[in-house]
Parts: C-alpha cells; sequence; structure tokens
C-alpha cells in the first residue's frame, strides 16, 4: 500500500513538473524573458498541482 502511494507520488510529481517546464518554455519563448515571480508561481503551482492529483487519484480499497 506504501509502495503504491509513492508510485503515484512520483507520477504526479513527474506529471506536474513537466507540464511546469513546458509552460515555462512556452512563456520564455512568447515573452523573451522569465521574471521572478513567474519562477516563484510555477513552484507554488507545482505544490498545488501534485496535491490535487494526488486527492483527485483512483482510491484503492484496503483487502
Amino acid at each position: 500500500m506504501e509502495r503504491q502511494f509513492l508510485v503515484d507520488l512520483r507520477e504526479a510529481s513527474l506529471a506536474v513538473a513537466f507540464l511546469g517546464v513546458t509552460v515555462l518554455g512556452l512563456y520564455w519563448l512568447i515573452a523573451g524573458e522569465v521574471p521572478w515571480s513567474f519562477l516563484i508561481g510555477e513552484v507554488i503551482g507545482l505544490g498545488l498541482g501534485i496535491g490535487l492529483l494526488m486527492v483527485a487519484g483512483p482510491r484503492r480499497r484496503r483487502p
């Protein structure tokens, strides 16, 4: 059970990190310069996104 939680946490972290890097890259391509406030927002969004994916994920029943 604990192992599955860690696997889910890793998958959620990778998905949200990939989304964050994609948004950061697109912002950099469009705007040219990325301000520090945007990077801080990305880190906060990473934490919130992981939490949302973990809460909204499928529930597992105990055997």
